[in-house]
């Protein structure tokens, strides 16, 4: 079997190597380390172009306004030379997207409540285009005191992005003007009061969206009409086992290419939720079981769709997992990478 390059953010102070370059092997789903760049404050989000050759990274700062940065990569090693770095405009940027056409960059700005995009320019750099302010609340005084977006999403036309904001309980939907390189804003999605939607994920046809919920840690299947953008809601399940009394939030969300499994993460039950997506798009859970650490913010699936690999923040480790094809069980393979803080996980 091939090997896949994959590259990882992490919670890193910026003297440490935050951003790494490592290799998947194929056959029992271990890590090996290409390459390492230091320098970035929490270089926690990334987003990598089709090609392989660009990667885009945020720096994750507080209240000040964060960064996000452009890197060449190197062909060889996957190692990264640097093309420009660009004020977010807003506090924690968490999640980088990139449209379809690679032309265009959205950045989430969590503790800023805003919204930034950028156009991506010949040489990879990134220039800002537009910027939007969120508005609202949510129930929770400790959560939801302001808006808090998340993570966006493109949809299968590449005509909307998906803004999912914790702290206001809705997905806000834009359209896309290519021509001018502008958001607009066309309508929202609100979600369950104290819900907390975090992540987003499309099935393979685009017509079914999956929103986990980090705060009432349930993962809400939507139908999605890409005419109109509408979403409307079918199912809401739980990512916990019943009668789990303990502390947990929500984080990562994931769909197969060939659109039989949904994943999701836990932390505080620190687990991975197996759901198999039945005929008309609704969930049936598979099973539950242990991420192999503490705080699974994030996790990847490969792109052959074989292994899983759980970025588990607060062990400092990525654990892999097979995936069975017949069913979509998660089997720990034993292999463990040990590197700082991983919070993200994307595949080139």
């Amino acid at each position: 079997m091939g090997q896949g390059l994959l590259y990882t953010g992490s919670y890193a102070s910026r003297e440490q190597e935050g951003v790494k370059a490592m290799r998947l092997q194929g056959h029992d789903g271990g890590l090996t380390e290409r390459s390492g760049l230091a320098g970035i404050h929490h270089p926690s989000y990334l987003t990598v172009n089709a090609a392989g050759t660009r990667l885009y990274v945020v720096s994750e700062t507080g209240a000040e306004p964060g960064s996000v940065l452009g890197y060449a990569i190197h062909p060889e090693d996957g190692a990264l030379t640097l093309i420009n770095e660009a004020s977010t405009l807003g506090g924690s940027p968490c999640h980088v997207t990139m449209d379809a056409t690679e032309r265009l960059l959205i950045v989430t700005n969590y503790t800023g409540g805003t919204v930034s995009l950028y156009a991506i320019q010949e040489d990879g750099s990134l220039a800002l285009a537009d910027h939007k302010a969120h508005e609202g609340r949510g129930p929770r005084d400790d959560r939801q005191e302001a808006p808090h977006p998340h993570s966006s999403i493109i949809d299968a036309a590449n005509r909307f992005a998906l803004v999912a904001d914790l702290g206001t309980d809705e997905m806000v939907h834009y359209r896309i003007d290519h021509e001018a390189q502008k958001l607009v804003r066309h309508h929202a999605t609100k979600t369950a009061a104290g819900a907390g939607p975090r992540h987003m994920a499309f099935n393979s046809a685009g017509d079914r969206l999956y929103v986990v919920h980090e705060l009432d840690c349930n993962v809400a299947v939507y139908s999605y009409d890409g005419e109109t953008s509408e979403a409307a809601l079918l199912q809401s399940v739980s990512t916990l086992p019943e009668g789990f009394a303990g502390e947990n939030t929500c984080a990562d969300i994931h769909v197969t290419k060939d659109g039989r499994y949904l994943y999701a993460s836990n932390r505080g039950h620190d687990s991975i939720a197996v759901y198999r997506i039945l005929q008309d798009g609704q969930l049936d859970r598979v099973e539950i079981v242990s991420s192999g650490g503490r705080t699974p913010r994030n996790f990847a699936i490969s792109p052959d769709g074989q292994f899983l690999l759980a970025a588990n923040q607060d062990s400092d480790t990525i654990i892999a997992f097979r995936i069975d094809a017949a069913t979509g069980r998660l089997h720990a393979t034993g292999e463990s990478f040990e590197t700082v803080k991983p919070v993200c996980i994307v595949f080139q």
